[in-house]
């Protein structure tokens, strides 16, 4: 008994030593990727990094056609939209802009929040002789959308929008690994989150769980753990607490006039069904049409990027249809 209890005392020594260099090193940093092996693999072409302002952004621009400007969600990137801009190229000018803090590009002031991002789009669309275009968004980039919709109805000519908060989101239950892993992060790991934790998030994300990719989890798992990014995000996420979800974006969603598709996953975990019927209220100046997909969660363009992409697609050019007749 005395050398069983030696034995197990020995091994919960070696299994403390063990967790604590492993954390020890994350904490340091050995496990990140760097920026430049991030850019190598996730910024061939047709990516370019375009100088505004301050800000570094992180742009593909293709195609030809009237213009759509895509803005992803919170801890993601352009990526998001692979799918949508294969389908909407071939008629349009599609441009996809990781906003910051978000993925490629550099700000070296992310905490103005939401407002901030609004600012950066304006500046971006004057520098590139932009004067009129669609605004596609999903979850907080569907918010940023409507925000800067709001403010330049004479730019924005139509908004579709996937998974909308005009209001923080309310309290969801993560799984156990998801809130383990955070729990480390938040803790003892604050720069490093490993590609477990992106698996199990999306993984929960997913309205099905068997349509995430290991690529996918593998760029969000890059993208997200470039060296000092949690922090930035930490700052942008404050900011927002009093810039934006103190009062919410309703206000704002009654003064936009530019007509809205709303796609919705009915199985997300974060943004419940029942919120769209709140959504569609809130904008009061415009029609807003709204396609379900009862299978799927808060990210219909990764879940089904042709399905989804092919809605997406056929409404604008209805939309562009009428345009041309009016």
């Amino acid at each position: 008994m005395h050398y069983l209890l030696k034995w197990l005392l020995a091994g919960l020594a070696v299994l403390f030593i063990s967790a604590a260099a492993i954390i020890g090193s994350m904490r340091a940093g050995w496990w990140n990727p760097s920026l430049e092996e991030v850019k190598a693999k996730h910024a061939g072409a047709p990516s370019e990094f375009i100088k505004t302002g301050d800000v570094t952004l992180h742009v593909r621009d293709e195609g030809e056609g009237p213009v759509v400007i895509m803005l992803h969600s919170s801890m993601t990137n352009l990526r998001i939209y692979d799918g949508w801009a294969e389908a909407l190229k071939t008629g349009y000018r599609v441009i996809r802009i990781d906003w910051p803090p978000y993925g490629l590009s550099d700000d070296p002031e992310p905490s103005k929040g939401m407002p901030g991002v609004v600012t950066l789009l304006e500046q971006f669309v004057k520098q590139q002789n932009i004067s009129e275009f669609t605004l596609v968004g999903s979850s907080s980039g569907s918010t940023i959308s409507v925000l800067y919709a709001a403010k330049h109805p004479e730019q924005v000519k139509a908004l579709a929008l996937s998974t909308l908060p005009l209001s923080a989101p309310p309290t969801s239950e993560p799984p156990f690994l998801v809130d383990f892993f955070q729990y480390i992060h938040q803790n003892w790991t604050p720069g490093y989150l490993p590609e477990a934790y992106f698996s199990a998030f999306l993984g929960w994300l997913y309205g099905e769980p068997s349509r995430l990719t290991p690529e996918t989890v593998r760029w969000y798992y890059e993208t997200n753990n470039i060296p000092g990014k949690f922090a930035l995000v930490k700052a942008y996420y404050e900011a927002n607490l009093s810039a934006v979800w103190s009062k919410g974006a309703k206000e704002e969603a009654s003064q936009v006039t530019a007509p809205i598709l709303l796609q919705w996953g009915d199985r997300d975990a974060v943004l419940p069904e029942y919120l769209v019927e709140k959504a569609v209220a809130d904008f009061q100046s415009t029609q807003v049409e709204v396609i379900h997909y009862d299978d799927v969660g808060h990210y219909p363009m990764l879940e089904l990027p042709g399905k989804t992409g092919e809605d997406l697609k056929t409404w604008l050019d209805g939309v562009y249809q009428r345009k041309g007749q009016d």
